[in-house]
Protein backbone atom coordinates (compact mmCIF):
# COMPACT_ATOMS: atom_id res chain seq x y z
CA UNK A 1 0.00 0.00 0.00
CA UNK A 2 0.93 3.47 -0.95
CA UNK A 3 -0.33 6.77 1.06
CA UNK A 4 0.45 10.03 -0.93
CA UNK A 5 0.83 13.40 -0.91
CA UNK A 6 0.75 13.60 2.91
CA UNK A 7 1.21 16.00 6.16
CA UNK A 8 3.44 13.77 7.94
CA UNK A 9 3.50 13.75 11.77
CA UNK A 10 5.74 11.34 12.60
CA UNK A 11 5.13 11.07 16.66
CA UNK A 12 8.78 13.24 17.55
CA UNK A 13 7.45 15.94 16.69
CA UNK A 14 8.47 16.37 13.17
CA UNK A 15 6.11 17.51 10.66
CA UNK A 16 6.66 17.15 6.84
CA UNK A 17 5.14 16.43 3.47
CA UNK A 18 5.73 12.99 1.95
CA UNK A 19 4.58 9.79 1.11
CA UNK A 20 4.28 6.47 2.75
CA UNK A 21 5.24 2.78 1.58
CA UNK A 22 4.09 -0.07 3.09
CA UNK A 23 5.30 -3.73 2.55
CA UNK A 24 4.32 -6.66 4.59
CA UNK A 25 2.75 -5.09 7.80
CA UNK A 26 5.95 -2.65 7.62
CA UNK A 27 6.78 0.96 6.48
CA UNK A 28 9.02 0.61 4.14
CA UNK A 29 10.11 3.55 2.50
CA UNK A 30 9.26 7.38 3.67
CA UNK A 31 9.57 9.84 1.22
CA UNK A 32 8.51 12.13 -1.81
CA UNK A 33 7.45 10.57 -5.06
CA UNK A 34 7.06 6.81 -4.42
CA UNK A 35 5.93 3.96 -6.19
CA UNK A 36 3.68 1.08 -5.68
CA UNK A 37 1.95 -1.20 -7.68
CA UNK A 38 -0.34 -2.41 -4.96
CA UNK A 39 -3.48 0.16 -3.43
CA UNK A 40 -2.56 3.64 -3.13
CA UNK A 41 -4.57 6.15 -0.54
CA UNK A 42 -4.19 9.53 -1.99
CA UNK A 43 -3.91 11.53 1.32
CA UNK A 44 -3.77 14.99 -0.21
CA UNK A 45 -4.99 17.37 2.78
CA UNK A 46 -4.78 14.89 5.23
CA UNK A 47 -2.80 13.99 7.96
CA UNK A 48 -1.28 10.93 8.74
CA UNK A 49 -0.24 10.55 12.62
CA UNK A 50 1.33 7.31 14.46
CA UNK A 51 -1.81 5.04 15.48
CA UNK A 52 -2.69 6.21 19.38
CA UNK A 53 -1.73 3.71 21.97
CA UNK A 54 -3.70 3.29 25.13
CA UNK A 55 -1.53 2.40 27.39
CA UNK A 56 -2.60 1.08 31.01
CA UNK A 57 -6.25 -0.27 29.93
CA UNK A 58 -8.40 -3.08 30.31
CA UNK A 59 -9.70 -3.52 26.54
CA UNK A 60 -10.37 -6.88 25.70
CA UNK A 61 -11.01 -7.83 29.17
CA UNK A 62 -13.44 -5.57 30.47
CA UNK A 63 -16.79 -4.59 28.19
CA UNK A 64 -20.27 -5.13 27.19
CA UNK A 65 -21.50 -8.01 24.66
CA UNK A 66 -21.28 -11.41 24.45
CA UNK A 67 -17.54 -11.67 23.97
CA UNK A 68 -16.75 -9.53 27.26
CA UNK A 69 -18.92 -9.31 29.94
CA UNK A 70 -18.98 -5.86 31.59
CA UNK A 71 -18.44 -7.89 35.00
CA UNK A 72 -16.19 -10.30 34.04
CA UNK A 73 -12.91 -9.44 36.10
CA UNK A 74 -10.74 -11.54 33.98
CA UNK A 75 -7.66 -9.06 35.11
CA UNK A 76 -8.37 -9.01 39.13
CA UNK A 77 -7.01 -12.01 40.84
CA UNK A 78 -8.89 -12.11 44.18
CA UNK A 79 -6.86 -15.23 46.00
CA UNK A 80 -4.41 -12.53 47.36
CA UNK A 81 -3.24 -9.06 47.46
CA UNK A 82 0.26 -10.12 45.81
CA UNK A 83 -0.06 -11.67 42.94
CA UNK A 84 3.32 -10.86 40.45
CA UNK A 85 3.01 -13.61 38.76
CA UNK A 86 -0.21 -13.53 36.81
CA UNK A 87 0.10 -12.78 33.45
CA UNK A 88 -2.45 -10.46 31.69
CA UNK A 89 -1.70 -12.47 28.58
CA UNK A 90 -4.25 -14.88 29.74
CA UNK A 91 -7.34 -12.49 30.33
CA UNK A 92 -7.18 -11.32 26.93
CA UNK A 93 -9.85 -11.87 24.49
CA UNK A 94 -8.98 -10.92 20.87
CA UNK A 95 -12.50 -11.14 19.34
CA UNK A 96 -13.60 -8.73 22.32
CA UNK A 97 -11.84 -6.21 21.55
CA UNK A 98 -12.24 -6.12 17.98
CA UNK A 99 -15.48 -5.67 19.06
CA UNK A 100 -14.87 -2.67 20.65
CA UNK A 101 -13.37 -1.35 17.36
CA UNK A 102 -10.93 0.67 18.80
CA UNK A 103 -9.42 1.72 15.45
CA UNK A 104 -12.73 3.77 15.33
CA UNK A 105 -10.90 6.23 17.13
CA UNK A 106 -7.52 5.76 15.77
CA UNK A 107 -6.10 3.76 18.55
CA UNK A 108 -3.55 0.54 17.12
CA UNK A 109 -2.35 -0.86 20.31
CA UNK A 110 -2.89 -0.94 23.80
CA UNK A 111 -1.39 -1.85 27.02
CA UNK A 112 -3.40 -3.90 29.13
CA UNK A 113 -2.78 -4.29 32.91
CA UNK A 114 -4.30 -6.06 35.58
CA UNK A 115 -6.59 -4.22 38.19
CA UNK A 116 -5.93 -2.14 40.95
CA UNK A 117 -7.42 -4.00 43.66
CA UNK A 118 -3.85 -5.97 44.78
CA UNK A 119 -0.49 -4.19 45.65
CA UNK A 120 1.28 -6.05 43.26
CA UNK A 121 -1.75 -7.44 40.29
CA UNK A 122 0.19 -8.65 37.76
CA UNK A 123 2.27 -7.94 34.52
CA UNK A 124 1.18 -6.37 31.70
CA UNK A 125 1.18 -6.96 27.80
CA UNK A 126 1.02 -4.98 24.65
CA UNK A 127 -1.14 -6.07 22.13
CA UNK A 128 -2.33 -5.21 18.57
CA UNK A 129 -5.92 -4.26 18.26
CA UNK A 130 -7.18 -6.25 15.00
CA UNK A 131 -6.97 -9.95 15.10
CA UNK A 132 -8.39 -13.00 17.11
CA UNK A 133 -5.59 -14.86 19.22
CA UNK A 134 -4.13 -13.10 21.90
CA UNK A 135 -1.26 -14.71 21.24
CA UNK A 136 -0.38 -13.71 17.69
CA UNK A 137 -1.85 -10.16 18.57
CA UNK A 138 0.55 -9.80 21.25
CA UNK A 139 3.49 -7.33 20.56
CA UNK A 140 5.09 -7.78 23.93
CA UNK A 141 4.69 -10.01 26.77
CA UNK A 142 5.28 -8.73 30.14
CA UNK A 143 5.42 -5.43 29.16
CA UNK A 144 5.89 -4.06 32.97
CA UNK A 145 4.69 -5.24 36.41
CA UNK A 146 1.49 -3.89 38.06
CA UNK A 147 1.36 -2.30 41.18
CA UNK A 148 -0.79 -0.09 43.22
CA UNK A 149 -0.83 1.92 46.15
CA UNK A 150 -4.10 3.53 46.52
CA UNK A 151 -7.47 3.32 48.59
CA UNK A 152 -8.10 0.75 45.99
CA UNK A 153 -6.25 -1.83 47.83
CA UNK A 154 -7.11 -1.20 51.59
CA UNK A 155 -10.94 -0.70 50.50
CA UNK A 156 -10.49 -4.08 48.69
CA UNK A 157 -8.78 -5.93 51.33
CA UNK A 158 -9.90 -3.60 54.56
CA UNK A 159 -13.18 -5.51 53.87
CA UNK A 160 -12.03 -8.66 54.17
CA UNK A 161 -10.74 -8.06 57.43
CA UNK A 162 -6.87 -8.67 55.68
CA UNK A 163 -4.17 -6.69 55.25
CA UNK A 164 -3.14 -4.25 54.05
CA UNK A 165 -6.35 -2.14 55.37
CA UNK A 166 -4.24 1.32 55.44
CA UNK A 167 -1.59 3.20 53.59
CA UNK A 168 0.86 1.53 56.60
CA UNK A 169 -0.27 -1.33 55.86
CA UNK A 170 0.23 -1.20 51.90
CA UNK A 171 4.06 0.72 52.12
CA UNK A 172 5.24 -1.80 54.40
CA UNK A 173 4.11 -4.69 52.29
CA UNK A 174 5.74 -3.13 49.26
CA UNK A 175 8.71 -2.46 51.42
CA UNK A 176 8.84 -6.18 52.58
CA UNK A 177 7.81 -7.67 49.09
CA UNK A 178 10.58 -5.68 47.03
CA UNK A 179 13.57 -6.36 49.81
CA UNK A 180 12.31 -10.15 49.89
CA UNK A 181 12.56 -10.38 45.62
CA UNK A 182 16.14 -8.56 46.27
CA UNK A 183 17.21 -11.13 48.48
CA UNK A 184 15.56 -13.60 46.08
CA UNK A 185 17.96 -16.97 45.69
CA UNK A 186 16.02 -19.05 43.43
CA UNK A 187 18.97 -21.88 43.92
CA UNK A 188 17.69 -22.44 47.18
CA UNK A 189 14.17 -23.31 46.22
CA UNK A 190 11.86 -21.28 43.24
CA UNK A 191 9.21 -18.73 44.16
CA UNK A 192 7.09 -17.59 41.44
CA UNK A 193 5.57 -14.18 43.10
CA UNK A 194 9.49 -13.32 44.08
CA UNK A 195 10.83 -14.58 40.99
CA UNK A 196 8.31 -11.87 39.11
CA UNK A 197 9.57 -8.80 41.18
CA UNK A 198 12.49 -9.66 41.03
CA UNK A 199 12.79 -9.74 37.01
CA UNK A 200 11.12 -6.01 37.72
CA UNK A 201 14.26 -5.24 39.97
CA UNK A 202 16.86 -6.98 37.48
CA UNK A 203 15.20 -4.32 34.83
CA UNK A 204 13.78 -6.86 32.88
CA UNK A 205 10.54 -4.63 32.80
CA UNK A 206 9.33 -1.21 34.88
CA UNK A 207 7.15 -0.99 37.55
CA UNK A 208 3.70 0.70 36.67
CA UNK A 209 2.73 1.85 40.27
CA UNK A 210 -0.66 3.53 40.24
CA UNK A 211 -0.38 6.48 42.98
CA UNK A 212 -2.92 9.30 43.01
CA UNK A 213 -2.42 11.79 46.03
CA UNK A 214 0.95 13.34 47.00
CA UNK A 215 1.28 10.94 50.25
CA UNK A 216 1.15 8.27 48.31
CA UNK A 217 3.51 9.66 45.49
CA UNK A 218 6.44 10.81 48.42
CA UNK A 219 5.85 7.48 49.88
CA UNK A 220 6.28 5.62 46.79
CA UNK A 221 9.27 7.23 45.84
CA UNK A 222 11.12 6.77 49.08
CA UNK A 223 10.52 2.89 49.25
CA UNK A 224 11.41 2.22 45.90
CA UNK A 225 14.63 4.52 45.71
CA UNK A 226 16.71 2.13 47.44
CA UNK A 227 16.27 -0.31 44.40
CA UNK A 228 16.91 1.72 41.58
CA UNK A 229 13.99 0.46 39.19
CA UNK A 230 12.29 1.79 36.18
CA UNK A 231 9.30 3.61 37.66
CA UNK A 232 6.42 4.52 35.56
CA UNK A 233 3.89 6.82 38.06
CA UNK A 234 -0.10 5.84 36.91
CA UNK A 235 -2.63 8.40 37.15
CA UNK A 236 -1.26 11.55 36.82
CA UNK A 237 -3.31 13.26 39.93
CA UNK A 238 -2.13 14.62 43.04
CA UNK A 239 1.46 15.68 41.78
CA UNK A 240 1.71 19.33 42.58
CA UNK A 241 4.06 18.98 45.55
CA UNK A 242 5.97 16.47 44.07
CA UNK A 243 7.63 18.53 41.21
CA UNK A 244 11.05 18.73 42.88
CA UNK A 245 11.06 15.03 43.38
CA UNK A 246 9.96 14.10 40.50
CA UNK A 247 12.59 16.19 38.25
CA UNK A 248 15.38 14.40 40.89
CA UNK A 249 13.35 10.60 40.40
CA UNK A 250 12.86 11.55 36.41
CA UNK A 251 10.02 8.56 36.48
CA UNK A 252 7.68 7.81 33.38
CA UNK A 253 3.99 9.10 33.90
CA UNK A 254 1.32 8.03 32.45
CA UNK A 255 -1.76 10.66 33.01
CA UNK A 256 -5.26 9.59 33.08
CA UNK A 257 -6.56 13.44 33.72
CA UNK A 258 -9.53 14.50 31.86
CA UNK A 259 -12.50 15.88 34.19
CA UNK A 260 -14.83 13.29 34.73
CA UNK A 261 -17.53 13.65 37.07
CA UNK A 262 -17.54 10.27 38.43
CA UNK A 263 -13.64 10.42 39.24
CA UNK A 264 -12.75 12.79 42.28
CA UNK A 265 -8.81 12.50 41.77
CA UNK A 266 -9.48 13.87 38.45
CA UNK A 267 -10.24 17.28 39.87
CA UNK A 268 -6.32 17.24 41.14
CA UNK A 269 -5.02 16.70 37.66
CA UNK A 270 -2.79 19.66 36.47
CA UNK A 271 -1.94 19.47 33.06
CA UNK A 272 0.41 22.33 32.95
CA UNK A 273 2.68 20.66 35.28
CA UNK A 274 2.59 17.69 33.53
CA UNK A 275 3.38 19.97 30.26
CA UNK A 276 6.33 21.16 32.17
CA UNK A 277 7.50 17.66 32.97
CA UNK A 278 7.47 16.63 29.87
CA UNK A 279 9.18 19.79 29.06
CA UNK A 280 12.25 19.45 31.18
CA UNK A 281 12.78 15.45 29.39
CA UNK A 282 10.40 13.76 31.74
CA UNK A 283 8.41 10.29 29.75
CA UNK A 284 5.04 11.69 29.87
CA UNK A 285 2.05 10.04 28.65
CA UNK A 286 -1.73 9.92 28.10
CA UNK A 287 -4.25 6.95 28.57
CA UNK A 288 -7.96 6.70 29.15
CA UNK A 289 -7.83 5.44 32.46
CA UNK A 290 -5.09 3.52 34.65
CA UNK A 291 -7.83 1.92 37.15
CA UNK A 292 -8.83 -1.09 35.08
CA UNK A 293 -12.03 0.38 35.31
CA UNK A 294 -14.35 0.74 31.79
CA UNK A 295 -13.71 3.80 29.89
CA UNK A 296 -14.76 4.59 26.15
CA UNK A 297 -12.89 4.69 23.04
CA UNK A 298 -12.76 8.73 23.00
CA UNK A 299 -11.10 9.15 26.22
CA UNK A 300 -7.38 9.06 24.93
CA UNK A 301 -8.33 11.37 22.29
CA UNK A 302 -10.15 13.64 24.77
CA UNK A 303 -7.14 13.65 26.57
CA UNK A 304 -5.43 14.86 24.51
CA UNK A 305 -7.68 18.05 23.61
CA UNK A 306 -7.47 18.64 27.44
CA UNK A 307 -3.50 18.86 27.02
CA UNK A 308 -3.56 21.09 24.00
CA UNK A 309 -5.71 23.62 25.90
CA UNK A 310 -2.92 23.88 28.68
CA UNK A 311 0.41 23.70 26.74
CA UNK A 312 -0.63 24.79 22.91
CA UNK A 313 1.54 22.02 21.55
CA UNK A 314 -0.34 19.77 19.24
CA UNK A 315 3.08 18.14 18.34
CA UNK A 316 3.42 17.35 21.90
CA UNK A 317 0.06 15.76 22.24
CA UNK A 318 0.71 13.69 19.58
CA UNK A 319 3.78 11.98 21.10
CA UNK A 320 2.23 11.51 24.35
CA UNK A 321 -0.40 9.71 22.23
CA UNK A 322 1.77 7.59 20.65
CA UNK A 323 6.07 7.71 20.97
CA UNK A 324 6.08 8.40 24.82
CA UNK A 325 3.05 5.48 25.33
CA UNK A 326 5.44 3.13 23.01
CA UNK A 327 8.75 4.11 25.21
CA UNK A 328 7.04 3.61 28.22
CA UNK A 329 6.08 0.07 27.48
CA UNK A 330 9.05 -1.06 25.90
CA UNK A 331 7.85 -0.89 22.86
CA UNK A 332 8.79 2.14 20.39
CA UNK A 333 11.56 0.12 18.97
CA UNK A 334 8.25 -1.39 17.20
CA UNK A 335 5.64 0.83 16.98
CA UNK A 336 5.00 4.77 18.43
CA UNK A 337 6.33 6.80 15.42
CA UNK A 338 6.06 6.43 11.81
CA UNK A 339 9.66 5.81 10.99
CA UNK A 340 10.90 3.10 8.21
CA UNK A 341 11.34 -0.67 9.27
CA UNK A 342 8.67 0.04 11.98
CA UNK A 343 5.12 -1.68 12.06
CA UNK A 344 2.20 0.00 9.83
CA UNK A 345 0.53 1.40 13.01
CA UNK A 346 -1.23 4.38 11.47
CA UNK A 347 -4.20 6.63 11.43
CA UNK A 348 -5.41 9.20 9.19
CA UNK A 349 -7.79 12.27 9.44
CA UNK A 350 -8.59 14.94 7.20
CA UNK A 351 -7.57 17.74 9.76
CA UNK A 352 -5.56 17.59 12.79
CA UNK A 353 -7.85 16.00 15.70
CA UNK A 354 -5.92 18.00 18.47
CA UNK A 355 -7.05 21.33 17.07
CA UNK A 356 -10.07 20.96 15.55
CA UNK A 357 -13.09 18.95 16.67
CA UNK A 358 -14.12 18.77 12.92
CA UNK A 359 -11.85 16.45 11.92
CA UNK A 360 -12.84 13.18 10.97
CA UNK A 361 -10.93 9.67 10.95
CA UNK A 362 -10.25 8.30 7.44
CA UNK A 363 -8.21 5.55 7.67
CA UNK A 364 -7.21 3.31 10.87
CA UNK A 365 -3.85 1.13 9.74
CA UNK A 366 -2.95 -1.56 12.65
CA UNK A 367 0.08 -3.47 11.69
CA UNK A 368 -0.45 -2.43 7.90
CA UNK A 369 -4.29 -3.76 8.36
CA UNK A 370 -7.39 -1.79 7.02
CA UNK A 371 -9.72 -3.51 8.51
CA UNK A 372 -10.73 -0.52 10.78
CA UNK A 373 -11.22 1.81 7.57
CA UNK A 374 -13.93 3.70 9.33
CA UNK A 375 -15.21 7.55 9.24
CA UNK A 376 -15.99 9.17 13.05
CA UNK A 377 -18.55 12.07 12.11
CA UNK A 378 -17.83 14.99 14.85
Amino acid sequence: MLIQNATIHDGKRHVFQGDILIEDHIIKAIGTNLSSDGECFDATGMHVFPGFIDPMSNWGILGPGREIRGNAEDNDEHSDVCTPEMNIIYAFNGRGIRIQQLGAFGITAVGVAPSSNNLFGGMMGVFDVDGINPFHMCIKEKAGLKACVTNSVTKFWGAKNLMPSTHMGIFQLLNEKLREAQEYDESKGYDSKKAAIREMLDHHMPLFAVAKTPMEVHSLLQVTKPYDLDLVIASGYGLQDCEEELLQRRPGIIAAVSIDGFNNDAQSGDYELLYRLYSQGLHVSLASNVDGTMCSREEVLWNGLDMYKACHDEEAVISMMSYENAHLLGVDDVTGSIEEGKRADLTIYNAHPILTYQAQLQLTLSNGNNGERQSRQP
